[in-house]
């Protein structure tokens, strides 16, 4: 015999539909948290990424300065380097030159062209109208530059760079933007901060004569006799000597050294062509805070300088 169940009321079909329906949201709710959970989450990591990211790109290494463009997902990406542009001296309005300005000159026309070798970062001392050995070096500086004749006077040549100066194109023009450059073949040491010019100045490198002296370095000691030059390349600030420093080859004012036994240094003499054992000689009164320009670890680069050349080194 066939027993038939009896269908049930509507109200409970109703309820069992419900009931299922609840059922079935929460999972869905449950689903959907962790979903959201995950969706936050990666969010979160997205965002730190892009934070990290953003980080690098405002901050970029010392010496570049970094634009990238991205495109598509199906094109490749590109970076373009672009570095700050020297920025140059505006004209100026300077008296006439009567003359020949030297020591002596009338001293209110020194005055305004010494404050102009200031504006342009050459340094040629107080700027009090009295043509001194400051002032001639920072004229020379400008004469070696220029390739005028190096006399340490403002003529008619000088006046005019003087007025319309414009900073020759950096021998170094991708270098950090703390740098300093040597130009052997100039005489002229410039030092870049922010890759703007800070300062610049007559130097005296190595003379390419021989030359020989005692080195404790060695055990025993040693007599080297080596060629005076300053050797061309890209080298870093390793150490600074307060005051004067005496070296086998003499005492050195000062000294910021870069290469080995090869410093940037303060000489009471600065002639006006290479005269060094292979240093870079700068005036007294600019080794005083030179030390306060530079850092250990700037890059110094070297341009136009010989091989370094050892000629003997020999057991005493």
């Amino acid at each position: 015999m066939t027993t038939t169940t009896p269908d049930p009321p509507p109200e409970s079909r109703r309820a069992r539909r419900a009931a299922a329906t609840r059922g079935r949201t929460k999972g869905a709710a449950i689903a959907c948290a962790v979903v959201l959970g995950t969706g936050v989450a990666v969010g979160i990591g997205m965002a730190a990424g892009g934070a990290s990211d953003s980080g690098r790109q405002a901050a970029p290494a010392r010496h570049e300065v970094e634009a990238s463009t991205t495109t598509a997902s199906t094109a490749p990406s590109t970076t373009t380097t672009t570095l700050p542009a020297l920025v140059q001296p505006v004209p100026a309005a300077l008296p006439s030159v009567p003359g020949v300005l030297g020591p002596g000159s009338n001293a209110d026309v020194v005055r305004a062209y010494q404050q102009r070798l200031a504006d342009l970062h050459f340094d040629p001392g107080p700027v009090d109208g009295n043509f001194g050995q400051d002032t001639v070096y920072a004229v020379q500086t400008l004469e070696k530059m220029f390739d005028l004749p190096r006399n340490g006077r403002i003529g008619t040549a000088e006046a005019l760079l003087l007025v319309a100066f414009h900073y020759p194109a950096p021998l170094q023009p991708t270098g950090e933007p703390n740098r300093t450059e040597i130009d052997v073949a100039k005489q002229v040491l410039t030092l870049y901060e922010n890759y703007q010019v800070r300062l610049v100045t007559t130097t005296s490198t190595g003379s390419g004569q021989h030359y020989c002296y005692n080195s404790p370095r060695d055990n025993p000691t040693r007599h080297i006799c080596e060629v005076a030059t300053t050797p061309s390349g890209r080298f870093t600030y390793t150490r600074w000597v307060k005051g004067w420093d005496k070296s086998p080859l003499g005492q050195l004012y000062q000294p910021y050294y870069f290469n080995g036994g090869i410093a940037v240094h303060g000489y009471p003499q600065v002639p006006t062509s290479p005269a060094s054992h292979g240093c870079s000689r700068i005036p007294m009164h600019i080794a005083e805070y030179y030390p306060m320009l530079v850092h250990v670890g700037d890059p110094v680069y070297v341009f136009g300088g010989q091989p370094a050349q050892v000629l003997s080194s020999n057991p005493i």
